[in-house]
């Protein structure tokens, strides 16, 4: 056992960041540098890249993405598109896809808060006014029920052109196909058992918002420092669920191998860490946590855009 660090009687290791992070652009681009700039087991970071990607990809991929989210009269998915295109038309990757499918609905209904709080340009707070994790779930169960057959149709263009067709496999709702009538929502139900970004989509992000993050949370405040408290927790993620870009590149049975590897990691421990490490670098990066990594990102920006008070989960 460890002791948690009360967070009441230490500094909050997120608030600088929270003091920059005063619009959702802003925290987009603090959540990707932060869990990209964190050295976590088999993911990228500087120093340790891989043969096609590298850190310096991810920041690009950062800055871009959050310049596409400014346009707030552009619907959210078109936003979420125009992110995937650009990264894809300067980068030649695809490394935002995932972080995008994810921050999409959560920016939805961040902005949607902040309009129904502040409802005129000048009284813009400097920083965001949700007070706990808990005030997410609504707006986002709200922003998903409104996807449309055109939010479908542009965020089905996004996953096909980052080449992702795991996340529809199945005949009727291939996402690598043409429909003419698109529900997103019903597309993700449909693949949540395999694809874990699918499955918040399919539960209106609860888990990630109410499970997930509270974990990042514990994590940063018990470490007393963000980047090691998002590598602990990183390690305690894949050991709650098997990552599911594991699974898509080598099936279930070597997702959950893994799952069952970080079970068995003491994050405290910096050698069974670096073990794991290793383990994960091995076979040409076939085992690189990607997903993982993208609901830490997902984590991040909820936890910056949410006043520190208000932090502690019940």
């Amino acid at each position: 056992m460890h002791a948690t660090i009360d967070s009441r009687m230490t500094p909050d290791p997120l608030q600088p960041f929270r003091h920059r992070c005063t619009s959702p652009s802003a925290a987009i681009r603090w959540a990707c540098i932060l869990e990209a700039t964190a050295p976590k087991a088999g993911n990228v970071f500087p120093g340790q890249s891989f043969a096609d990607l590298n850190f310096g990809d991810f920041i690009a991929a950062a800055e871009l993405t959050s310049q596409c989210f400014i346009h707030k009269a552009k619907r959210i998915s078109e936003r979420m598109l125009d992110s995937i295109i650009q990264v894809r038309d300067q980068q030649g990757t695809n490394v935002n896809l995932g972080i995008v499918l994810l921050l999409g609905p959560l920016v939805a209904a961040d902005e949607a808060i902040h309009n129904a709080l502040i409802p005129t340009k000048a009284s813009t707070p400097k920083r965001s006014q949700i007070t706990s994790l808990s005030d997410w779930i609504n707006p986002v169960s709200k922003t998903l029920d409104q996807f449309d057959q055109v939010d479908g149709s542009c965020i089905y263009r996004a996953i096909a052109l980052a080449s992702a067709g795991g996340l529809g496999t199945s005949n009727e709702l291939d996402v690598n196909e043409t429909h003419r009538s698109i529900d997103i929502c019903e597309a993700m139900i449909v693949a949540k058992d395999r694809d874990q970004i699918a499955k918040q989509y399919s539960i209106g992000f609860r888990e990630l918002i109410l499970e997930l993050t509270p974990i990042l949370s514990d994590s940063i405040s018990a470490t007393g420092d963000v980047l090691r408290g998002v590598c602990q927790a990183q390690i305690q993620f894949l050991a709650k669920t098997p990552d599911t870009l594991i699974a898509r590149k080598n099936g279930l049975r070597v997702a959950r191998e893994v799952q069952n590897r970080a079970k068995s990691v003491d994050p405290w421990d910096a050698t069974q860490v670096d073990s794991l490490d290793q383990y994960l670098r091995s076979n040409g990066h076939q085992l690189n946590p990607g997903t993982t990594a993208d609901l830490l990102a997902a984590a991040l920006y909820l936890l910056l855009r949410t006043t520190p008070s208000e932090n502690q989960h019940e």
